[in-house]
């Protein structure tokens, strides 16, 4: 799993609610701009983790406590980088 498709699923999560210069430049917003209550957060990681195929739930947690406060690029890579070492055999 790299950067660029953890991306395009976020990109489309949010397709659907946000205009398209939104949608173009997501990697810079900043989470706290879409997600507003961590209600929010938990259904887009929920998201995420069907998209993505994950054999286990991303644990907010683990991601760290500024997660709101970081860009959707910036998550992307915390995405990717926790995939990688918490749930080994994930592609």
């Amino acid at each position: 799993m790299d950067h660029a498709v953890v991306m395009e699923k976020m990109k489309a999560y949010f397709a659907r609610t946000q205009p398209a210069e939104v949608v173009n430049t997501l990697g810079e917003q900043v989470v706290t701009r879409l997600l507003q209550d961590s209600l929010d957060v938990v259904e887009f990681l929920v998201y995420l983790e069907e998209e993505l195929q994950l054999a286990s739930e991303i644990d907010l947690n683990a991601l760290g406590p500024q997660v709101v406060n970081r860009t959707f690029a910036e998550i992307a890579s915390e995405i990717v980088a926790y995939v990688q070492t918490r749930l080994p055999g994930t592609a």
